[in-house]
């Protein structure tokens, strides 16, 4: 393009369109990694067109597969590197703006067998290994059911809504923002299709996981999204153990920053303490639930909502044992209250990252952060590095972990995101969680880690394996986990 034409072609930008059509031309000009006498050699059409080289490539030759230069696979590129191909962008603009800085490679190593079906180089395949014959310690993966539709969430999000509605229209918010997050073996599942359950509980047993705790909704009778925990119940063939956790807060749109949008009022009462017991003690008497020192485990997000929780945890138990179900263990993970269970009447808490205190925003140092982004960003790594040297607790306290965090899905521009995740690093920390919890608690039964979670997508909080790392989170920990035969012990 000439002088004259260049010109012409800035005075012809008359729609939002053209002007980032012009902007995204500039940007490939100036990254010299566009070659344009190669480009005209291989396409001798658009050679004797007369048409400009790099326009023609944003229009037409990018869609085509067509490479900008003997140094950029564009074909190797986007099956490379899967959120690439996701992100509907041209896939030179792509790495010149994100995957230059990751360093992602633009073409196959010298000798490689490239066949157009690589993952990732952070990619981990499926293991043929089995379920580890033996444990160092319970993980409990925190589950979220919202994954089927359901009348209520298309009353208040539209017809269809599920949690993949907000997964897939995740943006990136910053040079080398890992958005949006896709799954990969799995797909986009539905679980009223049960045997994508059954392969969840597969998995999760295959890679050591022991138990789902279910987050559990129930507003004074009505129960919303317990298909999958029914599902998992009615399913007599596995014996993966499971809990409930009661999300006992109204349903509002805290999901999406407008908590005070109440969808499902939530009320407590001696009344409902009672009506809720009774029900939930229905999935205490499985074989299959999660129990410490033989007594069921009752989680409650947050029990600071009760009028009394300490009242309300004395009217479960005396239920229960005049039930014949026993003794309960109750616990609640430390998300909105972190006081001493026993304020709660309580026996237990679990820890909820990313909610582990304060810790510093980088948001600043963020390279190219997008206009309008009023979240905030943290550094997911100094999370990890808190399990280096664990503070004895006061009373009884379960570790927990996150794989990662970015609830972009939901907030979008108001995100809180966590960088710089990696499965070595989770493994790190949950092998540091197994050696205090083996420390603390003498007895398997009480050696309980919980994970948020196995399938928070939205959150950017999950085990299952998705297009850029696959199952790498999930072989972390099976090779943490897993326990040598007692002969070698």
């Amino acid at each position: 393009m000439n002088k004259h034409e260049y010109l012409i072609f800035v005075r012809s930008i008359t729609s939002i369109k053209r002007w980032k059509q012009f902007r995204l031309w500039q940007r490939i000009r100036a990254s010299g990694l566009f070659d344009i006498p190669w480009y005209l050699r291989q396409n001798p059409d658009v050679a004797r067109s007369g048409k400009d080289p790099i326009l023609h490539y944003i229009k037409h030759g990018a869609a085509d597969a067509l490479d900008p230069g003997p140094n950029f696979d564009t074909q190797y590129y986007l099956a490379t590197y899967p959120d690439a191909a996701a992100a509907s962008t041209n896939p030179l603009d792509h790495y010149i703006r994100f995957g230059r800085i990751e360093g992602r490679r633009t073409r196959p190593a010298a000798g490689a067998n490239w066949s157009g079906t690589q993952r990732p180089g952070t990619y981990v395949p499926r293991s043929d290994q089995q379920r580890p014959a033996a444990l160092k310690a319970r993980l409990i993966a925190f589950y979220l059911p919202q994954f089927h539709p359901i009348p209520e969430n298309d009353a208040f999000w539209g017809k269809g809504f599920t949690e993949w509605t907000n997964v897939t229209r995740a943006t990136p918010q910053f040079d080398a923002h890992y958005q949006p997050r896709l799954p990969a073996d799995l797909g986009f599942y539905d679980l009223r299709v049960k045997d994508i359950q059954k392969e969840q509980i597969e998995m999760a047993m295959q890679y050591g996981i022991s138990g789902f705790c279910f987050h559990y909704y129930w507003f004074n009778g009505r129960r919303v999204l317990e298909m999958p925990i029914t599902q998992f119940v009615e399913n007599d063939a596995h014996d993966m153990g499971f809990c409930i956790n009661w999300a006992n807060e109204p349903w509002s749109r805290r999901w999406d920053g407008r908590e005070q949008d109440v969808l499902i009022p939530q009320s407590h009462s001696a009344e409902d303490d009672l009506a809720f017991i009774e029900h939930a003690s229905g999935y205490f008497r499985d074989r299959r639930y999660i129990r410490v020192g033989g007594k069921p485990l009752l989680m409650v997000y947050r029990p600071g909502l009760f009028p009394s929780a300490a009242q309300t945890a004395q009217r479960w138990r005396e239920y229960c044992r005049n039930a014949g179900i026993g003794e309960i263990f109750l616990a609640y993970p430390q998300s909105f209250d972190t006081a001493d269970p026993a304020e709660f009447g309580f026996d237990a808490a679990v820890e909820f990252p990313p909610n582990l205190g304060k810790f510093s925003e980088i948001s600043a140092s963020m390279p190219a952060l997008k206009n309008g982004f009023r979240g905030r960003i943290y550094d997911w790594t100094e999370l990890a590095r808190r399990s280096r040297a664990y503070s004895r607790p006061r009373y009884t306290l379960f570790r927990g972990l996150c794989p990662s965090w970015d609830n972009t899905a939901r907030k979008m521009e108001a995100a809180n995101i966590l960088v710089n995740a990696s499965p070595s690093l989770y493994g790190e920390w949950l092998s540091n969680a197994v050696v205090d919890t083996s420390d603390r608690f003498a007895d398997f039964d009480s050696r309980l880690i919980f994970v948020n979670a196995w399938n928070e997508w939205a959150e950017g909080a999950y085990l299952e394996p998705d297009a850029r790392y696959g199952y790498a989170y999930l072989q972390q920990t099976r090779d943490v986990l897993s326990a040598p035969p007692a002969a070698d012990m």
